[in-house]
Protein backbone atom coordinates (compact mmCIF):
# COMPACT_ATOMS: atom_id res chain seq x y z
CA UNK A 1 0.00 0.00 0.00
CA UNK A 2 1.25 2.87 -1.23
CA UNK A 3 0.40 6.93 -1.28
CA UNK A 4 -0.02 8.25 -4.85
CA UNK A 5 -0.53 11.84 -6.17
CA UNK A 6 -2.93 9.92 -9.42
CA UNK A 7 -5.65 7.87 -8.72
CA UNK A 8 -4.97 5.31 -11.67
CA UNK A 9 -1.98 4.57 -9.72
CA UNK A 10 -4.33 3.77 -6.59
CA UNK A 11 -6.15 1.49 -8.72
CA UNK A 12 -3.65 -0.19 -10.38
CA UNK A 13 -2.32 -0.96 -6.93
CA UNK A 14 -5.51 -1.92 -5.09
CA UNK A 15 -6.40 -4.63 -8.29
CA UNK A 16 -3.51 -6.39 -7.10
CA UNK A 17 -3.22 -6.58 -3.77
CA UNK A 18 -7.26 -7.62 -3.98
CA UNK A 19 -6.06 -10.26 -6.15
CA UNK A 20 -3.34 -11.65 -3.90
CA UNK A 21 -5.39 -11.68 -1.25
CA UNK A 22 -8.09 -13.44 -2.82
CA UNK A 23 -5.77 -16.11 -4.41
CA UNK A 24 -4.01 -16.46 -0.61
CA UNK A 25 -8.03 -16.97 0.45
CA UNK A 26 -8.66 -19.57 -2.01
CA UNK A 27 -5.12 -21.51 -1.59
CA UNK A 28 -6.28 -21.52 2.52
CA UNK A 29 -7.19 -24.83 4.13
CA UNK A 30 -9.31 -24.15 7.07
CA UNK A 31 -8.26 -27.56 8.55
CA UNK A 32 -4.43 -26.92 9.02
CA UNK A 33 -5.67 -24.59 11.29
CA UNK A 34 -6.94 -25.22 15.06
CA UNK A 35 -8.96 -22.43 15.13
CA UNK A 36 -11.39 -22.99 12.76
CA UNK A 37 -13.14 -26.35 15.46
CA UNK A 38 -16.51 -27.46 13.64
CA UNK A 39 -16.16 -25.20 10.44
CA UNK A 40 -12.57 -26.37 9.79
CA UNK A 41 -13.10 -27.49 6.23
CA UNK A 42 -12.65 -25.86 2.92
CA UNK A 43 -10.81 -22.60 1.92
CA UNK A 44 -11.68 -18.65 3.05
CA UNK A 45 -14.57 -18.85 0.04
CA UNK A 46 -16.51 -16.06 0.90
CA UNK A 47 -13.96 -13.22 1.51
CA UNK A 48 -12.83 -14.54 -1.84
CA UNK A 49 -15.45 -14.09 -3.46
CA UNK A 50 -16.49 -10.56 -1.85
CA UNK A 51 -13.16 -9.61 -3.09
CA UNK A 52 -12.90 -11.05 -6.61
CA UNK A 53 -16.34 -8.93 -7.05
CA UNK A 54 -14.70 -5.79 -5.86
CA UNK A 55 -12.26 -6.49 -8.91
CA UNK A 56 -14.88 -6.74 -10.76
CA UNK A 57 -17.07 -3.96 -9.84
CA UNK A 58 -14.33 -1.91 -10.31
CA UNK A 59 -13.06 -2.41 -13.58
CA UNK A 60 -16.89 -1.89 -14.49
CA UNK A 61 -17.51 0.94 -13.07
CA UNK A 62 -14.39 2.56 -14.88
CA UNK A 63 -16.73 2.40 -18.10
CA UNK A 64 -20.04 4.08 -16.23
CA UNK A 65 -21.07 6.42 -19.43
CA UNK A 66 -18.84 5.65 -21.61
CA UNK A 67 -20.45 4.49 -24.69
CA UNK A 68 -17.09 3.31 -26.71
CA UNK A 69 -17.35 -0.05 -24.37
CA UNK A 70 -20.16 -1.19 -26.39
CA UNK A 71 -21.27 -4.77 -24.74
CA UNK A 72 -23.12 -7.97 -26.05
CA UNK A 73 -25.97 -9.32 -23.83
CA UNK A 74 -28.39 -11.33 -25.01
CA UNK A 75 -27.65 -10.15 -28.55
CA UNK A 76 -27.98 -6.41 -28.07
CA UNK A 77 -25.38 -3.69 -27.30
CA UNK A 78 -25.29 -2.24 -23.81
CA UNK A 79 -22.91 0.33 -22.22
CA UNK A 80 -22.73 0.94 -18.54
CA UNK A 81 -24.82 3.48 -17.14
CA UNK A 82 -24.83 2.73 -13.48
CA UNK A 83 -23.79 0.96 -10.30
CA UNK A 84 -25.93 -1.88 -10.70
CA UNK A 85 -24.74 -2.88 -14.05
CA UNK A 86 -20.57 -2.24 -13.45
CA UNK A 87 -21.38 -6.48 -13.53
CA UNK A 88 -21.96 -6.06 -17.39
CA UNK A 89 -18.57 -5.93 -17.79
CA UNK A 90 -18.42 -10.22 -17.35
CA UNK A 91 -19.48 -9.76 -21.04
CA UNK A 92 -16.44 -7.46 -22.22
CA UNK A 93 -13.49 -8.41 -23.63
CA UNK A 94 -11.81 -8.77 -20.51
CA UNK A 95 -13.79 -11.68 -19.46
CA UNK A 96 -16.10 -12.76 -22.30
CA UNK A 97 -18.39 -14.64 -20.51
CA UNK A 98 -21.69 -14.34 -22.42
CA UNK A 99 -24.06 -14.28 -19.73
CA UNK A 100 -27.82 -13.50 -20.20
CA UNK A 101 -29.27 -9.81 -18.77
CA UNK A 102 -31.07 -12.26 -16.17
CA UNK A 103 -28.52 -13.92 -15.08
CA UNK A 104 -25.98 -11.12 -14.78
CA UNK A 105 -28.76 -8.74 -12.71
CA UNK A 106 -29.07 -12.23 -10.28
CA UNK A 107 -25.46 -12.51 -10.32
CA UNK A 108 -25.12 -9.19 -9.02
CA UNK A 109 -27.71 -9.07 -7.01
CA UNK A 110 -27.50 -12.65 -5.15
CA UNK A 111 -23.97 -13.29 -5.09
CA UNK A 112 -22.10 -9.72 -5.37
CA UNK A 113 -24.39 -7.56 -3.72
CA UNK A 114 -25.62 -10.13 -0.09
CA UNK A 115 -22.15 -11.53 0.24
CA UNK A 116 -20.97 -7.77 0.48
CA UNK A 117 -23.57 -6.35 2.18
CA UNK A 118 -25.31 -9.34 4.17
CA UNK A 119 -23.15 -11.87 4.24
CA UNK A 120 -25.37 -13.91 3.14
CA UNK A 121 -26.71 -15.45 -0.37
CA UNK A 122 -30.18 -17.00 -0.69
CA UNK A 123 -30.83 -20.87 -1.69
CA UNK A 124 -29.79 -21.77 -5.11
CA UNK A 125 -26.58 -19.33 -5.14
CA UNK A 126 -23.79 -21.78 -4.20
CA UNK A 127 -20.14 -21.63 -3.87
CA UNK A 128 -17.79 -23.98 -4.72
CA UNK A 129 -13.82 -24.67 -4.63
CA UNK A 130 -14.33 -25.54 -8.49
CA UNK A 131 -11.44 -27.68 -8.88
CA UNK A 132 -11.58 -29.58 -11.85
CA UNK A 133 -14.27 -27.05 -13.42
CA UNK A 134 -13.65 -25.34 -16.34
CA UNK A 135 -16.56 -22.16 -16.43
CA UNK A 136 -16.77 -19.64 -13.25
CA UNK A 137 -20.73 -20.30 -13.47
CA UNK A 138 -22.61 -22.98 -14.04
CA UNK A 139 -26.40 -22.42 -14.19
CA UNK A 140 -29.34 -25.26 -13.79
CA UNK A 141 -32.57 -25.45 -14.18
CA UNK A 142 -34.27 -27.08 -10.97
CA UNK A 143 -37.91 -28.93 -11.13
CA UNK A 144 -39.33 -26.09 -10.34
CA UNK A 145 -37.74 -24.40 -13.55
CA UNK A 146 -35.89 -22.34 -10.86
CA UNK A 147 -32.56 -21.20 -11.96
CA UNK A 148 -29.43 -22.24 -9.66
CA UNK A 149 -26.18 -20.92 -9.91
CA UNK A 150 -22.89 -22.37 -9.20
CA UNK A 151 -19.67 -19.96 -8.76
CA UNK A 152 -16.54 -21.58 -8.56
CA UNK A 153 -13.66 -19.90 -7.10
CA UNK A 154 -10.68 -21.33 -9.25
CA UNK A 155 -11.81 -20.35 -12.40
CA UNK A 156 -13.28 -16.76 -11.44
CA UNK A 157 -9.77 -16.01 -9.56
CA UNK A 158 -7.83 -17.46 -12.56
CA UNK A 159 -10.40 -15.86 -15.67
CA UNK A 160 -10.19 -12.31 -13.05
CA UNK A 161 -6.05 -12.37 -13.06
CA UNK A 162 -6.11 -12.55 -17.02
CA UNK A 163 -8.92 -10.00 -17.31
CA UNK A 164 -6.79 -7.41 -14.84
CA UNK A 165 -3.36 -8.08 -16.79
CA UNK A 166 -5.28 -6.74 -19.95
CA UNK A 167 -7.39 -4.07 -18.29
CA UNK A 168 -4.06 -2.90 -16.64
CA UNK A 169 -2.25 -2.79 -20.26
CA UNK A 170 -5.29 -0.94 -21.42
CA UNK A 171 -4.40 1.51 -18.71
CA UNK A 172 -0.44 1.75 -19.18
CA UNK A 173 -0.80 2.42 -23.11
CA UNK A 174 -4.41 4.84 -22.76
CA UNK A 175 -6.40 3.29 -24.28
CA UNK A 176 -8.39 3.91 -21.49
CA UNK A 177 -8.41 7.45 -20.27
CA UNK A 178 -8.68 7.29 -16.61
CA UNK A 179 -8.90 10.93 -15.92
CA UNK A 180 -11.67 11.80 -18.84
CA UNK A 181 -13.83 9.28 -16.76
CA UNK A 182 -16.57 9.61 -15.09
CA UNK A 183 -15.26 7.23 -11.89
CA UNK A 184 -12.57 9.91 -11.67
CA UNK A 185 -14.40 12.84 -11.53
CA UNK A 186 -16.81 11.86 -9.43
CA UNK A 187 -14.16 10.86 -6.97
CA UNK A 188 -12.09 14.00 -7.98
CA UNK A 189 -14.98 15.99 -6.35
CA UNK A 190 -14.65 14.52 -3.04
CA UNK A 191 -10.86 15.87 -3.04
CA UNK A 192 -9.82 18.04 -0.12
CA UNK A 193 -9.51 21.65 -0.96
CA UNK A 194 -5.64 21.27 0.42
CA UNK A 195 -3.86 18.11 -0.65
CA UNK A 196 -2.20 16.38 2.29
CA UNK A 197 1.41 15.27 1.58
CA UNK A 198 3.20 12.49 3.48
CA UNK A 199 6.69 13.40 5.00
CA UNK A 200 8.77 10.93 3.83
CA UNK A 201 11.25 12.02 6.62
CA UNK A 202 9.77 11.52 9.23
CA UNK A 203 7.65 8.40 9.71
CA UNK A 204 3.78 8.84 10.22
CA UNK A 205 3.85 12.76 9.62
CA UNK A 206 1.78 14.63 7.14
CA UNK A 207 2.78 18.25 5.98
CA UNK A 208 0.02 20.74 5.70
CA UNK A 209 -1.75 20.04 8.49
CA UNK A 210 -2.88 22.95 10.84
CA UNK A 211 -4.23 20.93 14.31
CA UNK A 212 -5.41 17.73 14.99
CA UNK A 213 -9.13 17.26 15.78
CA UNK A 214 -8.85 13.98 16.97
CA UNK A 215 -5.51 12.45 17.70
Amino acid sequence: MALYQEKVELVKESLLEMLQVAEYSIAYKKAESEKWGSSAKGILGYPAAVLLFSIIDCMGSVFVGDTNMSISIDGNHHSIKNTSQHIFILNSKYFKFGLSKKDLNNIYSNFRSTLTHNSLMPKGYILQVGEGERRPFKIAINEFDNRIYFLNLIPLLEVTKKAVINFMDDLDKGNIDFEETKLHKNIEKRDLRTTIYYNTEQIGLYQRIKRWIIE
